[in-house]
């Protein structure tokens, strides 16, 4: 450690004074390394001329720094956004919760009758000892007013036949106001009830699936400040609803903003990052989204009602605000766009903020025109097939098959695919888990507070997870572990349904942690298996796979739930063992740098780390991706770029 040590000291004193004074072991170093160990261990930077050894924007970045207050302020920025859009996304737990209700017998309540005696009187047991919720005896209510309730009870017929009702009365004992009881969404109007649930997912379908090509087109800071405008006066409008049609419309709006807003801030986060931080920051973003998680029971416990509620949790979007002046454009997009004078000076007030000199502009510059060059050349499956077409068909056929591109290029569509279907069964089970708690009767205060502060543990151990394993295995191990709690809560519900709730609640956050960790690293392994230019792109679609995962998860509790308490489990574990087996055919991700383009692509097929580069006669051709501190690197052809890539 000692000697490592005093080798970095005489390698600042090697960039910094005179070459000739470092260790003949420095000189040896590769240009690059000795950059990297430079960066490290001084901040001040060296002057550079003009032809700077840069090859990846990682390069760039170590120049502006990457643990200094700029890449602070960028992660609280998603922190900000993270537990704004959890908080909007989970309260409907509480926002649309159903007490206990029965028929409403207008007649009895004009006489004064208490509410045991209508219940005693109008209300049928079921087989459960439960009263009836939406039917009552066929009597004569009118003359039972009048003539007492003494009297009624004495002379009614217990062969009466039963008949729905269409209004209800609610125990208010837990809730004061919910959107259920607002707009008596039971019975006959339950599947109304799903769809309040739905909505919320249905916004976040919408945005993930708008926000995420128009973010690749105009930026990412153009989408999240337009999402932000939007989503503020949306989540308090939501409490001014005069009707539950108007209630959805605005819930779905303002999860679009939602949705546009959490995906820019994240992408930016990570293009911003260094590789060796990759790990650490997915971790606390993910671990922002449960702290906004546990602190949804702790508001809904002191606000019972529903507008003062939805009020409540629209304040923190306020912080919102403050975006205008700080929320930066992502610098490795700008390069990406040929837009190098505004990327430099991004990377300047980046550099500025974290007490950093950057090299002279016109080496920058130099540098960033040479990265362009590297992803213009990228192949464009959509331009050839949409020629010949005429202008209105031609822009149309260009749009759809840019939007769909990852599916069209035949190299990465089986990665593509396995991606969509792992984020579907990702919505589908934690969704379902999180608003399970009804069907495994517990309270659902401490359930959502457990729930989230097992997520806060389950992301530490992810961390150690996949810091010291691969990404595929660390999948791999909690899908299995998510499959196995599933499978035992759905027995143990079905063949001992007197089994204590504990137990059902343990198994049911057990399963909750691993999946919460499952959900984190998909979000990071989506970000390394995309090129800059459809990274945004990935990650939306792949949203929107997961957004028609958990639309399904209130209909499955709700409806499938209501026939067996123990069928959502058993559906959750059979789709988390489908999932868990396409997981390991996912390429493998950990310590490499985000690729640029459709290079730096693994192949799943070799043993090799390989990659796929852009061919102008065949499309792609595959080269092995050595590591740049390498000393044996690929021979690039002459349809070709050399391929590198940075290892831990």
């Amino acid at each position: 450690m000692k000697e490592h040590r005093n080798e970095r000291t005489s390698l600042v004193a090697y960039t910094n004074k005179d070459k000739n004074n470092a260790p003949e072991k420095i000189k040896n170093y590769p240009e690059q390394e000795k950059q990297n160990l430079y960066t490290d261990e001084t901040s001040e930077p060296t002057k550079h001329d003009d032809s700077l050894n840069v090859t990846t924007f990682e390069d760039i970045l170590n120049f502006v720094g990457t643990r200094g207050r700029w890449n602070v302020m960028l992660l609280l920025l998603y922190i900000c956004t993270s537990c704004v859009t959890a908080m909007q996304t989970l309260s409907y737990q509480f926002l649309g919760a159903t007490p206990d209700h029965w028929c409403h017998v207008e007649p009895l309540i004009q006489a004064g009758w208490t509410q045991e005696q209508i219940l005693d009187f109008a209300i049928p047991v079921d087989e459960n000892g439960k009263h009836e919720k939406c039917f009552m005896y066929d009597y004569n209510y009118s003359l039972a007013a009048e003539v007492g309730y003494k009297v009624s009870t004495a002379s009614r017929q217990n062969n009466s036949g039963l008949v729905p009702c269409y209004s209800r009365d609610f125990n208010r004992s837990q809730y004061q106001s919910t959107v259920t009881t607002e707009w008596d969404l039971v019975c006959e109007r339950r599947a109304l009830y799903s769809t309040t649930q739905a909505a919320v997912e249905i916004g976040k379908l919408i945005g993930f699936f708008l926000t995420g090509y128009l973010s690749d087109i105009f930026g990412r800071r153009t989408l999240v400040m337009f999402n932000a405008a939007v989503l503020i006066p949306a989540s308090f409008g939501c409490a001014l609803s005069f009707s539950v049609g108007f209630y959805i419309f605005l819930k779905v709006v303002t999860l679009i903003a939602a949705a546009g807003t959490i995906l820019g801030t994240y992408v930016l986060m990570m293009e911003t990052n260094a590789t060796w931080e990759r790990e650490k920051t997915s971790t606390m973003t993910a671990i922002s989204w449960s702290v906004g998680y546990m602190l949804i029971p702790v508001v809904a416990y002191y606000i019972r009602a529903w507008k003062g509620l939805q009020v409540a949790i629209s304040l923190p979007t306020l912080a919102m605000i403050p975006f205008y002046w700080f929320f930066p454009e992502s610098p490795r997009w700008l390069i990406t766009q040929g837009r190098f004078e505004d990327a430099l000076k991004e990377l300047k007030e980046g550099a500025r903020v974290n007490g950093r000199t950057l090299p002279s502009d016109s080496s920058l510059l130099a540098a960033m025109q040479r990265l362009h060059a590297k992803t213009s050349g990228e192949h464009e499956p959509e331009a050839a097939a949409a020629s010949g077409c005429g202008c209105t068909s031609q822009w149309l056929i260009r749009i759809l098959r840019e939007y769909f591109t990852l599916l069209m290029v035949k190299e990465v569509r089986q990665r593509t695919l396995i991606v969509f279907c792992c984020w579907f069964v990702s919505g589908l089970v934690y969704y379902g888990i999180s608003l399970n708690a009804t069907n495994i009767s517990v309270s659902v205060y401490l359930y959502m507070f457990l729930g989230g502060l097992g997520e806060i543990v389950s992301l530490f151990l992810m961390w150690l997870l996949i810091t010291h394993v691969r990404r595929v295995k660390s999948l791999l191990l909690l899908w299995l572990i998510c499959a196995f709690t599933m499978l035992t809560a759905a027995f143990v519900m079905a063949c001992y349904p007197k089994t204590p709730t504990s137990f059902i609640m343990f198994l049911s956050l057990t399963g909750k942690m691993a999946i919460t960790a499952v959900f984190a690293i998909m979000w990071l392994i989506t970000q390394e298996l995309f090129p800059t230019k459809y990274r945004s792109l990935a990650t939306s679609q792949a949203n929107v796979a997961s957004r028609i995962g958990s639309i399904f998860s209130p209909y499955i509790n709700d409806l499938l739930g209501d026939a067996a308490v123990w069928a959502p489990s058993v559906i959750y574990c059979a789709t988390t063992f489908l999932a868990a087996s396409l997981s390991s055919l996912l390429p493998e991700t950990k310590g490499r740098c985000l690729p640029e383009n459709f290079s730096l692509m693994p192949d799943t097929k070799d043993n090799e780390n390989m990659g796929y580069l852009p061919n102008t006669e065949t499309g792609f051709v595959k080269v092995p991706i050595k590591s740049r501190n390498s000393n044996v690197q690929p021979q690039a052809t002459s349809d070709t770029a050399e391929v590198t890539d940075t290892k831990q």
